[in-house]
């Protein structure tokens, strides 16, 4: 599964595959600047983590974390 949020000056997109494990790509202007791997404990916690992530999507540009 795939999901994505979106910002101002960047772009995350976050990978599941049914594991502990998800990966975020983050990418600028179509180039991917930086790619982490995002580990759990349980399945069920990467999914808890992986619907909150695409359940959250308030439309395109939503103010950036500090």
């Amino acid at each position: 599964m795939k999901t994505s949020e979106m910002y101002r000056t960047y772009q995350d997109v976050f990978e599941y595959h049914g594991n502990t494990e998800i990966e975020r790509i983050r990418s600028k202007r179509g180039r991917t600047v930086r790619r982490d791997w995002l580990m759990f404990d349980s399945v069920e916690e990467a999914m808890a983590f992986f619907n909150s992530v695409s359940g959250d999507f308030r439309g395109c540009c939503r103010p950036e974390r500090s």
